[in-house]
């Protein structure tokens, strides 16, 4: 069966007896030295690298954003004014230029967030507006609205501060703290009429010294709220009645991280997929280094993800098989193929693809599988191999690539 989409493979789901990828974790720009801080969502600082370029954010508590591209697999971050995009790794990817139609020299983007299934950038200043822009590079300003979530004086002085989306269910989260209270209310919107309010909730206490939150994240696929006040974490887990978000359960990060530079916004980065087995080649094919990877991020909504194979062989027709569930160690073994096939139970496959290449071993091609916003395959399992069928002077043969395990995101 060939297929280019995954609506037609929806199985009963099969529980995955090893990890699909490696665990979703948190990423944030800092604030005066910026950098991109990569954090466990049990807390524990993973990494970070320095972003070159990007200036710090001025002396203002509420300023800055993180959001991530899961189409281009990359960060976009602001200090407020300014806007650049960089890879995990802290590549620079676009910018950092000023960031186009802010109101005044006094307005500063306080949340970013990506809309996976539109491809687009939304923003929302320190005045309350959400703008919307495109998904590239530099940002085309489209349009904006007004939440009524102004800034206000003391004794309660409420500025915006976060900015995060459930794509799946249709919500719009922004916090909106008190910053001499140190306390949170986040709102939510209809996505489809994202500045029209319909519930609101104040943030669970946390054991910890936590103060106001300087930036929110969402898996709607997990239903699961992050927020930040600069230098710990809190994990929210919510549900959905149709007209209220409760807060189900949360945990908070130790305050034993507080010593580090503040974060200025909070995204979910992805997480990776796992390789299971090694290439080989069979017949009259040469031993090419193939390898199989993914272009970018298995998210619902990404109508752009692609799978990939790079180092075959030049002269071949390639086919990337599906299966339903991780890479499978016991797949079948069958004459004349060179190894195991992995993606067992078979779902379909992608292709025939033709592969040429500069070199012998220099060929690549990629396998278009556009992800649906279909919020019943969040967490879904599925596994990908490349199968190769080489044409020589000598004859035909086959390879065969690893096989990738990954999971349907919902971010």
């Amino acid at each position: 069966m060939k297929t280019t989409s995954l609506a037609p493979l929806v199985l009963p789901f099969l529980a995955a007896a090893v990890a699909a990828q490696s665990p979703t974790h948190l990423v944030g720009m800092t604030r005066t030295t910026p950098a991109l801080r990569h954090q466990a969502i049990t807390c524990p600082i993973l990494s970070q690298c320095a972003l070159a370029q990007m200036p710090p954010a001025p002396n203002l508590p509420f300023v800055g954003g993180t959001a991530w591209d899961p189409r281009r697999r990359g960060a976009w971050v602001t200090n407020g004014r300014m806007l650049a995009k960089y890879d995990a790794d802290c590549s620079l990817q676009c910018g950092p230029l000023p960031i186009p139609s802010l109101s005044s020299t006094t307005t500063y983007i306080t949340g970013l967030e990506v809309i996976d299934e539109h491809d687009s950038l939304w923003m929302i200043d320190n005045e309350g507006n959400l703008h919307f822009y495109s998904n590239t590079c530099p940002p085309v300003h489209q349009g904006g609205c007004q939440t009524v979530l102004v800034p206000t004086p003391a004794p309660v002085m409420r500025v915006t501060t976060g900015l995060a989306i459930d794509e799946g269910i249709g919500l719009v989260f922004v916090s909106y703290p008190d910053l001499l209270a140190g306390t949170t209310r986040i709102h939510v919107n209809d996505l489809s009429h994202p500045c029209v309010q319909f519930d609101a909730f104040d943030m669970p206490p946390c054991p910890t010294n936590f103060g106001f939150v300087t930036g929110l994240a969402c898996d709607w696929g997990k239903l699961m709220l992050y927020a930040t006040d600069g230098q710990t974490i809190v994990s929210m887990n919510y549900s959905w009645n149709g007209t209220h978000v409760t807060i189900v359960s949360w945990s908070c990060c130790p305050g034993t991280i507080a010593v580090l530079e503040r974060m200025i916004g909070l995204a979910v980065h992805p997480g990776r997929a796992t390789s299971l087995g090694t290439e080989c080649a069979g017949g009259t094919c040469p031993p090419c280094p193939m390898h199989h990877s993914l272009v970018n991020d298995p998210v619902l909504g990404n109508l752009d993800f692609k799978l990939r194979i790079d180092g075959a062989f030049g002269s071949s027709f390639s086919f990337c098989m599906v299966g339903d569930g991780p890479c499978n160690p016991t797949g079948p073994s069958v004459p004349p193929l060179c190894g195991p096939i992995y993606t067992v139970p078979f779902l379909g496959y992608l292709g025939p693809n033709l592969i040429n290449g500069p070199s012998v071993c220099g060929g690549s091609t990629t396998f278009d599988l556009p992800l649906p916003l279909t919020p019943a395959l969040a967490g879904n399992v599925y596994s990908s191999q490349i199968f190769e069928l080489c044409v020589t002077p000598a004859g035909l043969g086959i390879s065969l690539s690893n096989c990738l395990s990954w999971e349907l995101l919902g971010l």
